[in-house]
């Protein structure tokens, strides 16, 4: 199912913020891997620069994806009509 541009309300405004966080960090991600792909050899130090964001961005997701995200996520799916 693509969600893309759709828009949709979450009845959660922690997960709101938590979503609006990710995907932020998702576009952030998107265009690093971009810079990687797209780039003639980088040099060392600007691939340094762009590998360390990159990692940087994998743990700030990673931080989202704890047990509390999970279940304000399975909330929100428990509070919507069948």
């Amino acid at each position: 199912m693509q969600i893309k541009n759709r828009s949709f309300s979450l009845s959660n405004s922690t997960l709101e913020t938590l979503i609006a966080e990710w995907e932020s960090e998702c576009e952030n991600v998107l265009n690093l891997m971009e810079i990687l792909k797209n780039s003639s050899p980088l040099a060392g130090a600007a691939k340094v620069d762009i590998l360390a964001e990159l990692l940087a961005a994998s743990i700030h997701l990673h931080s989202h994806c704890d047990e509390d995200f999970q279940n304000l996520i399975a909330e929100e799916m428990e509070s919507l009509p069948e």
